[in-house]
């Protein structure tokens, strides 16, 4: 998993540093010059770039348009104003702003220094997420809403789950870069957030869909059997298996019981069984196999494993 990890006080350098993750920029230093300084760290998940952007004091940025993606920005502290191309927002810990491809961005903070979170989204990854959740074709730049309130609601949600790229970002080596953990969150980061954000397709999210026949279900459930190491997400399974995304997850609902997702961490959770009960404890732990089958939280593991095994998995390991 490509990451950036930088620190710097030169200002070309900076510009460069956030231009390969994100956009091209110009960036205007509004305090003192030999004060300057700015950090990145950042992470890329194939379509989703994530990273944690600081400066040391107040600086102004603007690009040309964004072409080649989405763009969300989280100040972590103080206000942000901005301009998205559509509209001015003044963004916070508790407001997101938006940016679309089809204009130009200007930002403006931090007089006594601060943070962002920004999310890139490359266009076609947003607007192919935003296809399989409607079954519609998408043909044109998604006008989506300047701004998202993060402290209610759908907003709330979507940066809960979101924040799991902040730490991710801030460990580009943990347990959360695994491809069976990663790939599944970007995924998810998307279509939480086409939930989330204001946007004309909005309507159509909510619409049942017709689910699909038993044996389209069953070879959904033997690809995930079959293939549990694979870094699995929902629409990559629904194309696999010839449907569309909300009718594979209708159709598990119905058939299985479950989500997709869920099923499948289900399957998991038995292949980690079975190479506990195979390991060699002086040469395994818990915790590796646990990562090794994608469970990044050992506390909730260990309690899903107890609840299907009725023992510890290092009972387990030790037994």
């Amino acid at each position: 998993m490509p990451s950036t990890s930088i620190t710097t006080t030169d200002r070309g350098v900076a510009r460069q540093a956030c231009a390969d993750v994100y956009f091209p920029h110009r960036m205007v230093v509004l305090h003192e010059p030999s004060d300057f300084a700015m950090s990145l760290s950042a992470v890329s998940l194939g379509p989703v770039s994530a990273g944690l952007l600081g400066y040391a004091g107040e600086v102004r940025i603007e690009t040309d348009e964004l072409e080649t993606g989405y763009e969300v920005n989280v100040p972590l502290n103080g206000h942000l104003r901005t301009w998205t191309g559509h509209a001015d927002v003044c963004a916070d810990p508790g407001l997101a702003a938006v940016y679309r491809p089809d204009g130009r961005a200007r930002l403006h903070g931090w007089a006594g220094g601060g943070r962002l979170f920004g999310l890139k989204i490359e266009h076609r990854a947003l607007e192919e997420t935003l296809e399989d959740l409607t079954d519609r074709r998408v043909r044109s730049t998604v006008p989506l809403g300047a701004s998202l309130d993060l402290r209610a609601g759908a907003g709330r949600q979507w940066w809960s789950l979101a924040r799991a790229l902040v730490d991710l970002a801030r460990d580009p080596e943990g347990p959360m870069s695994r491809p069976v953990v990663a790939r599944p969150l970007a995924q998810s980061v998307i279509a939480a957030f086409l939930h989330a954000v204001d946007h004309p397709h909005h309507d159509l999210l909510t619409r049942r869909p017709a689910a699909p026949r038993p044996a389209t279900v069953r070879a959904a459930v033997e690809l995930l059997e079959t293939e549990p190491e694979h870094p699995w997400t929902t629409p990559e399974l629904a194309r696999r298996v010839g449907v569309s995304t909300r009718g594979l997850q209708a159709g598990f609902t119905r058939h299985v019981g479950a989500p997709p997702m869920a099923h499948l961490r289900q399957v998991r959770l038995v292949r980690a069984h079975l190479e506990l009960q195979a390991a060699d404890p002086t040469r395994v732990s818990v915790a590796a196999v646990a990562a090794g089958w994608g469970f990044t939280h050992l506390g909730r593991f260990a309690a899903s494993y107890r609840e299907r095994y009725g023992c510890l998995p290092s009972h387990t390991l030790r037994s």
